[in-house]
């Protein structure tokens, strides 16, 4: 029989655990793709924070060509 033991994950993205009374460090997440198309907004400047009519969506981010759609959807600018 063998024995089988937890190995710590190496995934670079999964932060390191932290022990009781440590302060944890928190690394903010970038808007990659668009919550509409999928597109992706990895090096664009143009990515737009809108308000869905939708109460579980929250904010979301968008493309530029998505934007405009959004609007007409019942979406509205977050800033």
């Amino acid at each position: 029989m063998s024995q089988a033991s937890y190995v710590p994950s190496a995934d670079p993205h999964r932060p390191a655990q932290t022990k009781i009374g440590e302060v944890a460090s928190v690394t903010p997440i970038e808007d990659v793709r668009c919550a509409l198309c999928g597109a992706s907004l990895v090096g664009k400047r143009e990515r737009y924070r809108m308000v869905s009519p939708l109460v579980t969506m929250g904010k979301v981010t968008v493309c530029r060509t998505c934007r405009r759609a959004a609007f007409s959807e019942g979406y509205r600018s977050a800033e």
